[in-house]
């Protein structure tokens, strides 16, 4: 089974419970590394208080630790990088997270149990992906077959538009906004996209996220300037684009591709070299807590009694 997007944080199992390992032994090895009983106790506070544990919540913990710690090895393998746990790299991440990783921390931090390792885990893969992701786009030769060829690709458009079923409505609806009526109120009352209000899609959009009229419309018109109506399969839209961005030259694309591609791309190849550097690694886990599965990149349980 491969993986998909993964936080680092999984909701608690059964309730089965078994008595701790020694804290400091080593409860799983990956490759050359190895991860000890310590490492998977510090983060919860249910597993620090108390000598019996969740047989659940340990296991989950545990493959979170090895699904980083393949990262970093194959990080190493593919790249040469080095130093991706570094603690004061984790601390600076921890103190100027992006918005999203901003986010996350805060889940993570206000999640009952859940410790500051916890939220150091979460830091450090973090991390990994901010180290590796550019790399994984770093050839010369998609990125320029992707500029010269799938253009429509790297642009992203903040847009509005009114949805109707007919030629004629969608050009009294832009008549009506061109005399002065208010484009968000029109769209109220008119489009048949109730799904956004005012008009407004999700901005920043990448254009090849719309439907192929909507998206040539979008990567041309001029910005803040109605349109005129624009036939797909949903229907008839007027598009007013109020933002867009893209590379304005293959050497300023090539300088800083992750700004450009879309996220679903980086997000596949991402999830790709995940599941890659787990399914190539040499992981064991101790007896006591399970077996390590390939097939379902996880820890199985010890057989029962």
């Amino acid at each position: 089974m491969r993986l998909s997007t993964r936080t680092l944080l999984l909701t608690a199992a059964a309730a089965t419970i078994v008595a701790s390992c020694s804290g400091s032994s080593i409860v799983a090895t990956i490759d050359d590394a190895t991860i000890d009983d310590a490492s998977v106790v510090v983060l919860r506070t249910s597993s620090t208080e108390n000598s019996n544990r969740n047989a659940d919540d340990y296991r989950s913990d545990l493959t979170n630790l090895i699904y980083l710690e393949a990262q970093k090895n194959a990080a190493y393998q593919d790249f040469g990088l080095v130093g991706l746990d570094d603690p004061d790299a984790i601390a600076a991440k921890i103190a100027d997270p992006t918005p999203e990783e901003a986010e996350i921390f805060t889940n993570v931090a206000n999640t009952p149990g859940r410790t500051d390792a916890t939220v150091e885990a979460v830091a450090e893969q973090f991390i990994i992906r901010e180290e590796v992701a550019p790399l994984l786009v770093a050839d010369v030769d998609y990125l320029t077959s992707v500029y010269e060829n799938q253009p429509l690709m790297l642009v992203e458009v903040c847009v509005r538009h009114i949805l109707t079923g007919t030629e004629d409505e969608a050009r009294t609806a832009k008549a009506r906004i061109d005399g002065g009526e208010d484009f968000a109120a029109v769209a109220g009352e008119v489009s048949l996209d109730t799904s956004s209000p005012g008009g407004q899609l999700p901005c920043p959009s990448p254009v090849s996220a719309f439907v192929a009229e909507f998206s040539a419309a979008s990567a041309v018109a001029p910005l803040g300037e109605l349109t005129d109506p624009v036939p797909s399969e949903f229907g008839w839209h007027i598009i007013v684009v109020d933002e867009r961005s893209g590379p304005e030259t293959l050497d300023a694309f090539l300088a800083d591709p992750i700004a450009y591609l879309p996220s679903s791309v980086v997000g596949d190849l991402w999830i790709g070299w995940v599941n890659d550097s787990i399914g190539s690694a040499d992981i064991e886990v101790s007896s006591q807590i399970g077996s390590w599965t390939h097939d379902s990149h996880g820890i199985l349980p010890p057989p029962a009694g």
